[in-house]
C-alpha cells in the first residue's frame, strides 16, 4: 500500500515497449519532480534491463501527483518534468487548476 504522502508526489511509471510486447514488464516508478536529462537517465536504464536485443522504445503506463491533468502515454519528458516541479512548487492546487482551465 502507498502511503499518502507518495502517492502525492508526480512521478510515472516507465515500461520498455519491446519488453511489454514480448509479454515481460520491466519498467518502474520515476519521480517526475528532478530534470528532464535525469529521467531520461532512468529511462535508459529500463531500457537497458531489457532482454530484447532492440529496446529503444519506451511508454509511460501510469502515473500519480499530476491531478486531472494526467500524462500522456508519450508526453515529452521535458513537459512531464516542468509540469512535476510547477506541482511540487506550487501544490496540487497548481495541476487542478491546470486540469481545469488548460
Amino acid at each position: 500500500m502507498i502511503d499518502n504522502e507518495q502517492s502525492t508526489k508526480p512521478r510515472i511509471y516507465v515500461a520498455s515497449l519491446a519488453d511489454y510486447v514480448a509479454g515481460r514488464l520491466i519498467g518502474r516508478w520515476i519521480d517526475a519532480a528532478q530534470p528532464a536529462e535525469a529521467i531520461r537517465n532512468e529511462i535508459a536504464g529500463i531500457l537497458k534491463q531489457s532482454r530484447e536485443p532492440i529496446a529503444e522504445e519506451w511508454a509511460i503506463h501510469d502515473y500519480e501527483g499530476f491531478g486531472a491533468t494526467g500524462v500522456g502515454e508519450y508526453e515529452c519528458i521535458d513537459n512531464v518534468a516542468e509540469f512535476a516541479n510547477l506541482i511540487v512548487e506550487h501544490g496540487e492546487i497548481f495541476a487542478e487548476l491546470v486540469g481545469h482551465f488548460g
